[in-house]
């Protein structure tokens, strides 16, 4: 069986395992917020929450999957 392989640039690899390493932390401390946020929730990093945890993470990946494709 032939094996074929791709070139993807170190500086790519490293930034694509940064970014995704972070969703993954931002994932792992996300959490619901309340129901009547106080002013300093309201001035919180969206990515402390649920929705801007998963938005962040959904980013990372399609950032992943284009660096993929495009290397292909």
């Amino acid at each position: 069986m032939d094996q074929e392989f791709v070139m993807i640039s170190r500086g790519e690899v490293d930034m694509l395992l940064l970014q995704l390493k972070r969703a993954e932390g931002y994932c792992d401390k996300a959490r619901s917020p309340s129901r009547k946020p106080t002013q300093e929730e309201l001035m919180m990093e969206p990515t402390c929450f649920y929705s801007g945890a998963s938005g962040y993470a959904r980013a990372t990946l399609r950032n992943a999957i284009q660096t993929l494709e495009s290397n292909l």
